[in-house]
């Protein structure tokens, strides 16, 4: 694998028809914003993630920095995991080159531009705005100490010097706006009101976005023309890690009392047809996360609701038996999920691009085919 079998593999699959994003691959190194020391997404015998060293093994290190179509991950666990092979959550990456290439292309990025990107992370993506709109237009933001110096470092390395600053990408950069556009790196829940205060009107916001229950979406707003309401749909899927104030926590502290009753679906037809459906359910009960446990007949799920107060297990088996759910606390979340899986079929499976997301200081709602039409109503 080398960078010219990945620009055919993009240019086959559609995301290099913009001249601008050509030339920045071809003049923008991606070797050059991937660490030596690095982790691919593909579990070893033990279960843990492939560890690579480009000085033990650069071959596998350069194919790993040009496939097309997986990241590269450069931490595990908010830095807690310095090297070899490991368990753990990635919480920073080198995105796929058609992820980033598919975003990209979303943004509309003008070259008179001005954009604020949020997790600069390796620096590689930064390099590419700049090749578009100049380094003067850029300013980029990123949370982790250590991971902003390394690619800080990169980026001046390869001749790059935009704004960089080290701090929460929630609150934007206060007193740099307004900006054309504003890129997100990473998964939010909250579309934070900083970044519409700091979007120029008819401003472009795009972001990843997902919920507790299903991180799939990346979702395109447009700023109004009062500038404090920002409104658009999903324009296509993406999971992405999550930004790291919004990672969903649950410290559960249930009662001991439960009651039981019947399922009235088999859990396997609602957790079991993917990714989009998950995502509409996800827009309904935002604040639930699942879990599954055991295998085989004893196989069984258990949502929780994100204070820890309630939690609700569905066995799989004989899911329509009286003690087949057995419910904590005040919220009965399997009927909760099962109501939001109704909706979603008596819709017709509305796929993941009719959804939107109006947020505006009073907070975000979420909506089907038109902003008027709320999810779920």
């Amino acid at each position: 694998m080398n960078r010219a079998i990945c620009r055919e593999a993009l240019v086959t699959a559609g995301l290099l028809r913009e001249p601008w994003l050509r030339q920045a691959f071809d003049t923008v190194d991606r070797e050059a914003f991937v660490p030596a020391a690095v982790w691919l997404d593909v579990l070893d015998e033990e279960g843990r993630w492939t560890f690579v060293d480009r000085d033990e093994d650069p071959e596998a290190w350069r194919r790993a920095v040009w496939n097309p179509y997986r990241s590269v991950i450069t931490q595990l666990n908010d830095g807690a995991v310095a090297r070899g092979p490991s368990a753990g959550d990635f919480t920073s990456s080198v995105s796929a080159p058609d992820i980033v290439m598919r975003k990209l292309q979303h943004l509309d990025l003008r070259v008179n531009a001005r954009v604020l990107e949020i997790g600069y992370g390796s620096g590689y993506h930064t390099a590419l705005l700049c090749e578009r709109v100049g380094e003067e237009r850029v300013v980029a933001v990123e949370v982790d100490e250590e991971v902003a110096r390394t690619g800080a470092s990169q980026l001046a390395a390869a001749g790059y010097e935009p704004e960089l600053i080290v701090g929460d990408g929630l609150c934007g950069a206060p007193g740099g706006g307004p900006f054309d556009r504003v890129i997100n790196t990473a998964a939010l829940r909250r579309v934070p009101y900083a970044w519409i205060e700091q979007s120029r009107r008819s401003g472009v916001i795009l972001t990843p976005f997902g919920t507790a229950y299903s991180n799939a979406g990346l979702l395109k707003l447009r700023v109004d023309g009062t500038g404090t309401r920002a409104q658009g749909r999903f324009v296509g899927e993406s999971s992405y890690m999550w930004i790291r104030s919004q990672r969903p926590t649950v410290d559960l502290r249930v009662p001991e009392a439960s009651t039981s009753r019947s399922s009235p679906v088999d859990p396997a037809q609602v957790l079991g047809l993917g990714h989009l459906q998950d995502f509409a359910i996800g827009l309904q009960v935002p604040d639930v996360s699942y879990s599954h446990q055991g295998e085989g007949p004893a196989r069984r799920v258990q949502f929780v609701d994100e204070a820890g107060t309630s939690a609700t297990i569905v066995r799989y088996g004989d899911w329509w038996a009286q003690d087949a759910v057995r419910c904590w606390g005040p919220r009965d979340v399997w009927a909760e999920v099962t109501a939001a899986y109704t909706w979603y079929e008596l819709q017709g499976r509305p796929h993941l691009t009719r959804f939107g997301i109006t947020a505006g200081q009073d907070g975000q709602f979420a909506w089907l085919d038109e902003p008027g039409r709320l999810v779920g109503s």
